[in-house]
C-alpha cells in the first residue's frame, strides 16, 4: 500500500469519527484537482463545476458514517465528481427537454391540441416502454446519448467503457427499438 493511501485510510477513519479538521485536510488535500477535473467536463464560465464539487464534499460529509470505499480514497473521490457530473447533465437536459416541450405547447394552436397531445402522450408512453425494455447498461448508454445528448466519448469516459462500448450497445438499442416498434404496429394492424 502506497504511503498516500495509509495517509487518505488513516484520514477517513478520522472523517468517519466526526473529526472536522481531517476532513478540511482532505477538501484542501484534493480540491485543486477535483476542481481542474469537474471545469475540464463542465462549460465554462460557470459555478457549475464548484457546485457539482461542494455537493460532492457536502454528501461524503454528510454519509460519513456509512461510506464503504473499496479503491483508493483518491480514486472514490474522482468517482464521486464523475457521477455527479453525469447527473448534472441529466438534469440539464430534462430541464431543456421541459422547457422545449412547454414552448411546443404554447406554439400549438387551441383546436389541435386536444388530438395531438393525446396521440403524443400515447406515443411518448409506448416509447418510454420500449426503452424500460432494453437491458439496463443499453438502457442507460441510450438514455445518456438521446436525453443527455452526451458523445459517444463523454458516455465512455462516464461508463469507463469503450467508446465501441457505448456504439455496440446503441446500435442493440436502435435495433431493438426498430423491431420492437414494427412489431407492435404490425400486431395492431392485423
Amino acid at each position: 500500500m502506497a504511503h498516500n493511501d495509509i495517509e487518505d485510510d488513516i484520514l477517513l477513519k478520522r472523517i468517519q469519527d466526526d473529526d472536522e479538521k481531517a476532513f478540511d485536510q482532505l477538501f484542501t488535500k484534493y480540491y485543486p484537482g477535483l476542481i481542474r477535473y469537474c471545469k475540464s467536463h463542465l462549460p465554462y464560465p460557470s459555478d457549475e463545476a464548484e457546485d457539482v464539487l461542494l455537493e460532492v464534499f457536502f454528501k461524503i460529509w454528510q454519509n460519513r458514517k456509512r461510506l464503504l470505499i473499496h479503491t483508493s480514497l483518491v480514486s472514490f473521490l474522482y468517482m464521486s465528481v464523475k457521477n455527479r457530473i453525469h447527473d448534472h447533465y441529466r438534469k440539464k437536459s430534462r430541464e431543456i427537454y421541459r422547457s422545449a416541450i412547454d414552448i411546443a405547447d404554447e406554439a400549438v394552436p387551441d383546436y389541435l391540441i386536444p388530438d395531438q397531445l393525446l396521440a403524443f402522450k400515447e406515443l411518448s408512453a409506448e416509447i418510454d416502454k420500449m426503452i424500460n425494455m432494453l437491458p439496463a447498461r443499453t438502457q442507460l448508454v441510450f438514455c445518456m446519448s438521446r436525453y443527455d445528448n452526451l458523445t459517444y466519448e463523454n458516455i465512455a469516459l462516464l461508463l469507463d467503457i469503450s467508446i465501441n462500448s457505448v456504439k455496440t450497445h446503441m446500435y442493440r438499442a436502435i435495433k431493438f427499438l426498430k423491431e420492437v416498434y414494427r412489431s407492435s404496429n404490425t400486431s395492431r394492424e392485423g
